[in-house]
C-alpha cells in the first residue's frame, strides 16, 4: 500500500521511479470517488464536435474535463447515435472542473467519472427540438412541462415548446453507452417512468444488453429525479484503480457473464444477477465500505 501511494504520488508530481504494476503512465487519473475525488492530467471535451453540442451555460462552467476515457466515450456515442438518427445532436452539459473536486453544482462530478446528457425532445411531427441554452423537464408520460435552466441561471422567457421525449435517440445514446468498448457504465440515472419508456424501445436489441441496460438505468433514491437528462456514471479505469481510484456502490464486474441472465426481461423487473457475483467480485481489489444506495 505504501508503495503504491508513494508511486501515485511521484507520477502525479511528474516524477519517475515507479516500475512494474504501480506504474504510472501519464494518462488522465480519476483519485477518490464520484462525490469526494479529484482529476489529475484530464482530457477536456470540445465544445462541439460530431454529433454534439456542450450548451452555452455549460460552457461557461469550464466543466468540459473528465478522464480520457470518458471524453472518448462521449465522442464515440454522438457519432453512432448521429449515424442512427441523423438530423440533430445531443446536448452535453457538466462533466468535471479541471481538477475535479467539489463544485456548487453537483455533489457528484468530482473525479472526471460523471457526465450529463440532455433528454432529446421531439415536437408533435417528430422533429428534434433543438436544445443547448436549457434542459427540459418532462412529466412522467414523457411531455414537455417546463423548462430546466442550468443552477444558477434563468430559465428562457420563450414559452415551452409541445415536445415529448425521444425515447427512440435515448435509448440509442444508453446502447451506445452500454455497448462501447472503452468504459464501463456503472449508473445511468433518469426519473423511473421516462428510464421505462426508454427501455420499451429496445424492441429486439440484444436480450442480455437490455437485462443490463434494467439494472443500470434507474432513478437515484438520494437525489432529484432526473427528469430533464440522462447522468451518467463510469466505474474506474482499472489502470486508475490502482493509483486510489474507488468505486462506490454496488460493483458488477459482469462484462462477460450478462449473457448468462436469464429472461424474462420485464421493463421495470431488475433481473435477478446475484449468482454471477460469486467469485467475481473477489477477484478485484476490495473497497472502502460503501452506501447501499447510490447517489448522485
Amino acid at each position: 500500500m505504501v508503495s503504491t501511494l508513494v508511486c501515485a504520488v511521484l507520477g502525479l508530481l511528474g516524477l519517475s521511479g515507479c516500475v512494474g504494476p504501480f506504474g504510472w503512465d501519464g494518462t488522465s487519473v480519476s483519485l477518490g470517488w464520484h462525490a469526494h475525488g479529484v482529476l489529475r492530467r484530464p482530457a477536456r471535451l470540445p465544445v462541439r464536435g460530431d454529433g454534439y453540442r456542450v450548451g452555452e451555460p455549460w460552457q461557461a462552467r469550464e466543466s468540459q474535463f473528465a478522464t480520457d476515457e470518458v471524453v472518448e466515450t462521449v465522442v464515440r456515442v454522438a457519432r453512432a447515435v448521429q449515424r442512427t438518427h441523423p438530423g440533430g445532436w445531443l446536448s452535453i452539459g457538466d462533466l468535471s472542473h479541471r481538477g475535479g473536486g467539489g463544485s456548487p453544482e453537483h455533489r457528484s462530478h468530482q473525479s472526471g467519472r460523471d457526465f450529463d446528457i440532455f433528454l432529446p425532445a421531439v415536437d408533435a411531427h417528430g422533429g428534434m427540438v433543438p436544445l443547448g441554452d436549457c434542459m427540459l423537464h418532462f412529466d412522467r408520460t414523457g411531455r414537455a412541462v417546463a423548462w430546466s435552466a442550468a443552477r444558477g441561471g434563468r430559465a428562457p422567457a420563450r414559452p415551452v415548446p409541445a415536445a415529448r421525449l425521444d425515447a427512440g435517440r435515448a435509448w440509442r445514446v444508453v446502447r451506445a453507452l452500454l455497448e462501447d468498448p472503452g468504459l464501463e457504465v456503472q449508473w445511468i440515472f433518469v426519473q423511473r417512468d421516462l428510464a421505462a419508456a426508454i427501455l420499451r424501445e429496445a424492441g429486439a436489441s440484444d436480450p442480455a444488453l437490455v437485462a443490463r441496460a434494467e439494472v443500470i438505468v434507474r432513478q437515484p433514491s438520494d437525489s432529484e429525479p432526473h427528469d430533464d437528462h440522462l447522468h451518467v456514471r463510469a466505474f474506474c479505469d482499472p489502470g486508475d484503480r490502482a493509483l486510489g481510484c474507488e468505486d462506490r456502490g454496488p460493483v458488477r464486474w459482469l462484462k462477460k457473464g450478462w449473457k448468462h441472465v436469464a429472461p424474462p426481461f420485464e421493463v421495470g423487473r431488475e433481473p435477478d444477477v446475484s449468482h454471477l457475483l460469486d467469485g467475481v467480485v473477489r477477484q478485484r481489489p476490495p473497497l472502502a465500505p460503501a452506501p447501499s444506495t447510490p447517489s448522485s
